[in-house]
């Protein structure tokens, strides 16, 4: 679909969010309302046009339209769904655009979580998860790509209710019926019951525990070792974790789904017992009354000093760990572009030197390509455009840059990266339109460095800025 199409009259279409196999994802702009918000427009298509499919097809939209504004409405944790209409042959729905980044952003492979880190996150999923299993709706593509941390308040988010994709997957057979083709859900995260077309409440359990292990362990599930015999993951081993904790999780994720817990509220029970004991509180009060208010507040400035300590210490060494490694690091090691250099250009791109592959004439897959001013890029292309990983590399007389390292949309910064600057100093974090945003570290020439949420370039309550 074109930018700047207007869809029912209303709906601008901005940008491209991003393509599947069901359908595309676009940003627009709502232009019936005052100052022009912003919302996410989904576009859904069949495989065919035939009558009978698209009968059943336009039945299965409206009935899962109805679930989506209904769960809007009961949570702010649900992305709101404010028109669904048919136009063409194709099905359209407009979502609420939620200002954030998914946690694939944050559950990075080889990092792995602490205990008290994984047990939060998987309190904040099934919190708004209980609201869906309350009214027994099952997600069914419960992963990181999906929960969505929202920038305002931090919260998840939970997106992409993936029912109304068996649209997508309708076809007819040979004696004329239509059929779904489609198994909904993602590998690693769909257990055995969802991927044979038998999904219950208890699959998206499996999901977020699933969820849990990757954040402790630090792999992706498709690295997962299963027991041959049960079916079961083996990966305690691999976490640093206790035993209750890992019982929790172990249960989430078993083979068999009448032995998981069935329901978000029961895991979230469960996950309550792992909370720190608090103290009695008998002791106190049996102290004389001086003593009393001595303790107390000698506790209450215990209390305040930790909390201190862990705002401005612990904090920001977690947020430093948690990007010491990042994706594209291990994605570009092995990429030269020496070899390519050797040889004469590919193509010459709108005034740029180009090395690698090509798709219909624009620039597509892994290659080099070299800019007027001198600058250099070394990565993954998408329609002549750096989509990917990539390295760029700064004009060496004219920048006070020297390079940046990450993941690229359409062009820009976007996702996770680190640049570096001549001086010595460098940020690693989240990047978002071409500027250090989200969480991040910026690390001084002086070995000193500073963490925490970073918005336009700015970090937050403080001095330091990437926009040099």
């Amino acid at each position: 679909m074109s930018i700047d199409i207007v869809l029912r009259k209303r709906y601008k279409i901005l940008g491209s969010l991003g393509s599947g196999a069901f359908g595309d994802t676009y940003l627009a702009e709502d232009l019936d309302l005052p100052n022009n918000p912003k919302c996410v427009v989904k576009q859904l298509r069949c495989k065919t046009f035939e009558p009978e499919v698209l009968m059943i097809a336009k039945r299965l939209f409206e009935s899962e339209a109805k679930v989506l504004y209904y769960l809007g409405n009961l949570s702010n944790q649900i992305p709101k769904l404010f028109a669904h209409f048919e136009e063409n042959g194709e099905f359209y729905l407009v979502q609420e655009f939620v200002d954030g980044y998914n946690l694939t952003a944050e559950i990075i492979p080889g990092s792995q979580w602490s205990e008290g880190e994984v047990v939060k996150l998987l309190q904040e999923i099934l919190q708004v998860l209980t609201v869906v299993h309350q009214e027994n709706i099952i997600h069914r593509d419960i992963k990181p790509q999906n929960l969505m941390r929202r920038r305002d308040d931090s919260k998840i988010v939970l997106i992409d209710f993936g029912a109304v994709k068996q649209i997508k997957g309708l076809a007819t057979n040979i004696e004329g019926q239509v059929t779904s083709t489609i198994v909904i859900g993602s590998n690693g995260y769909m257990p055995n019951e969802q991927a044979n077309s038998r999904p219950k409440l208890c699959s998206d359990i499996y999901a977020v525990g699933v969820i849990g292990i990757q954040a402790l362990t630090g792999k992706l599930p498709k690295d997962f070792q299963e027991d041959p015999t049960t079916g079961e993951i083996i990966w305690r081993n691999q976490a640093n974790v206790s035993d209750r904790l890992a019982d929790v999780l172990s249960k989430m994720v078993l083979y068999n789904f009448s032995r998981r817990y069935q329901t978000a509220s029961e895991a979230l029970q469960a996950l309550s017992s792992i909370s720190p004991a608090l103290s009695k509180p008998t002791t106190l009060w049996k102290l004389p009354f001086r003593r009393k208010l001595l303790v107390a507040a000698g506790v209450g400035a215990g209390i305040f000093v930790m909390l201190v300590l862990a705002l401005f210490i612990l904090l920001p060494i977690r947020t430093s760990e948690k990007f010491s490694q990042l994706p594209c690091d291990a994605e570009l090691a092995s990429f030269s572009s020496s070899k390519l250099l050797n040889r004469k250009p590919d193509k010459t791109y709108q005034n740029r030197k180009y090395y690698g592959s090509l798709d219909k004439d624009n620039p597509s897959g892994k290659g080099t390509m070299i800019f007027q001013d001198d600058s250099r890029y070394d990565g993954e292309f998408k329609n002549g455009k750096r989509y990917g990983c990539g390295k760029f590399l700064y004009p060496p007389d004219t920048s006070s840059y020297e390079y940046y390292i990450g993941n690229f949309v359409n062009d820009s910064f976007d996702g996770l990266g680190k640049i570096k600057w001549k001086d010595g100093s460098e940020y690693r974090g989240q990047f978002r339109n071409g500027r250090c945003e989200g969480e991040g570290t910026f690390k001084l020439a002086n070995g000193t460095s500073k963490s925490g949420v970073w918005k336009k370039g700015d970090l937050l309550d403080s001095n330091i800025s990437c926009n040099r």
